[in-house]
């Protein structure tokens, strides 16, 4: 690759995931053309669709998940390390806009997103796999699942929403790890 085109590629990336950090996550590939200088064939050759710049710009946050996820196995307590990895997630999924949707949707134009989320579910399916009793809960479910507390917790205001979801894993958290001895809803 030319030096002038690899330049190119990467000011078209950074200013991809500028837009998304800023919660453009809708930002058009003619817009991006614009604010780089470039032409919009150019930013094409990228990113042939919005869709694939939203991937790619979000493929980062699902592998930094990952190594989050893969931490988390290596923790002694396996609620806590679930707990810690889950609010990881929700405060990777709260600062970045639109990742969650990405985690959640199916079909990804992109082959290494979609084994990335693969990787990413599997690991989640570990962490639970380590809980004693473990839960019937797959970790696709579960990242699903936290799709509804990261909805949950921006409905709150930016100065509760540290303690809501503190609440709110607390409350997963029992549902997932019922105390020694207690009966399990989840495997009647």
């Amino acid at each position: 690759m030319r030096a002038d085109a690899a330049r190119n590629r990467q000011r078209i990336f950074a200013e991809a995931c500028h837009a998304v950090a800023e919660g453009e996550t809708a930002v058009t590939l003619n817009e991006l053309a614009r604010r780089c200088g470039v032409g919009v064939g150019t930013v094409y050759r990228v990113f042939p669709t919005q869709r694939a710049m939203r991937e790619a710009v979000f493929e980062e946050s699902v592998r930094a998940l990952l190594s989050a996820a893969a931490e988390a196995e290596t923790r002694p307590d396996p609620a806590d390390a679930l707990i810690d990895f889950l609010d990881t997630a929700l405060t990777a999924a709260l600062d970045r806009p639109g990742l969650m949707d990405v985690l959640i949707t199916g079909d990804d134009e992109t082959e290494s997103l979609h084994q990335a989320k693969i990787d990413l579910a599997t690991a989640v399916s570990r962490l639970l796999a380590r809980l004693d009793p473990a839960p019937a809960l797959t970790g696709e479910n579960l990242l699903k699942l936290l799709c509804g507390l990261i909805h949950a917790v921006g409905e709150h205001p930016e100065e509760r929403r540290p303690a809501a979801t503190a609440g709110y894993l607390a409350l997963l958290r029992t549902g997932l790890t019922p105390p020694p001895g207690g009966t399990s809803a989840h495997r009647r």
